[in-house]
């Protein structure tokens, strides 16, 4: 069942002034784009029906499946060099690089490198504790490495230590303000830090640099999808979806906004198109399922136009980056006389309108 947030409901921004794995939308949420661990390849120097929409999803907050995973060290023969540790975290065997990266580094304790990735792996195996501590010596071996930083941040939201996490990414965007990853990890820490306002700001900021940035589009619709903010969910999810049509995660999450903000007809098709691509993705197949009790005319037409909302999203977009400092009342998408609604056919469902990876 989708969730909304419990937290006090984001102010309408206006629009026409400006705008980060890894929230729970479809099965994805968190940082996907900011979720992927970049490992280094060497040692560098509305009232809703009855029955609800299955949950959105953002970037996913983690990738860790389960608990820790230690596996017995009397398994690995293969000498625990830099080059061997980092084949085998590639290959995706996280708990058994993450074996090799401690004992790689129990030889050089002073190999920052060796330290981060020992870091990642230990992430990636589930074990947190070993991850915070790994990231933890690798910054203070290298504190200009910004990614030591963003990838610590990552495990402290995954340990709920949201107010520390935004402390290690701000430090980390200090070093490299030019990061998506950083960015929407940022967001990320405000939003579960409960400065929604502040999330928001940031993902405008996001889109600010880099307009075509598909998680923070995606987060940003997802942040207001949790928020209650459906309508204002619309504009960067129907962006979302021109650039990337093929993706069933980001179609399902513009069927939830659609459907929510009372747009049955248009909100079945995004499901539909979230199945054609992906007909094993549960949660766009339950909520096609309901919607199809619900619209029972295929011959209905879409009530909004997608990609009139999402060119004027584009638009919008187009205005922060021209304005050079955002105000706080800016971020709602209107539906202007450029946008076209057509009649609802039939009786309509009145549904009233919050990756190192």
């Amino acid at each position: 069942m989708y969730t909304i947030a419990r937290s006090t409901r984001i102010r309408r921004l206006s629009w026409t002034a400006l705008v980060v794995v890894p929230f729970a939308l479809a099965a994805c949420g968190g940082d996907q784009a900011d979720a992927r661990p970049v490992a280094a390849t060497k040692a560098p120097a509305t009232t809703p029906p009855v029955t609800q929409p299955v949950t959105a999803t953002a970037i996913p907050a983690s990738n860790v499946t389960g608990g820790a995973v230690t596996p017995d060290k009397s398994e690995f023969v293969m000498p625990a060099t830099y080059d061997n540790a980092n084949s085998v975290y590639k290959a995706g065997h996280y708990p058994e690089a993450a074996v090799m990266f401690e004992r790689y580094v129990a030889s050089k304790p002073d190999n920052a490198f060796g330290l981060y990735m020992l870091g990642l792996s230990s992430w990636k195996a589930g074990d947190l504790s070993r991850a915070a501590e790994a990231f933890d010596k690798a910054i203070d071996i290298n504190p200009a490495f910004a990614k030591s930083y963003f990838n610590s941040a990552r495990v402290l939201l995954d340990l709920k230590r949201a107010p520390e996490a935004l402390e290690r990414v701000e430090k980390g965007l200090s070093i490299d303000s030019t990061s998506g990853d950083g960015w929407r990890l940022k967001a990320r820490a405000q939003a579960n830090s409960g400065d929604l306002d502040g999330a928001e700001e940031t993902y405008r900021q996001l889109l600010s640099r880099n307009d075509e940035d598909l998680w923070g589009l995606n987060n940003l619709g997802v942040l207001m999808l949790d928020a209650g903010n459906y309508e204002d969910a619309l504009g960067p999810l129907a962006r979302l979806v021109q650039l990337k049509p093929t993706a069933p995660l980001f179609q399902n999450n513009f069927g939830m906004a659609l459907e929510r903000s009372g747009y049955p007809v248009t909100a079945k098709h995004a499901y539909e198109a979230a199945v054609r691509d992906d007909s094993t993705f549960g949660k766009a197949v339950k909520n096609l399922e309901r919607m199809k009790g619900i619209v029972t005319d295929t011959a209905a037409v879409d009530e909004v136009n997608v990609q009139d909302l999402a060119e004027q999203f584009r638009l919008k977009v187009r205005q922060w980056k021209e304005t050079s400092t955002p105000k706080p009342d800016s971020g709602v998408v209107k539906l202007d006389s450029t946008i076209t609604i057509v009649p609802t056919v039939g009786d309509p469902i009145k549904i009233k309108p919050d990756s190192g990876r």
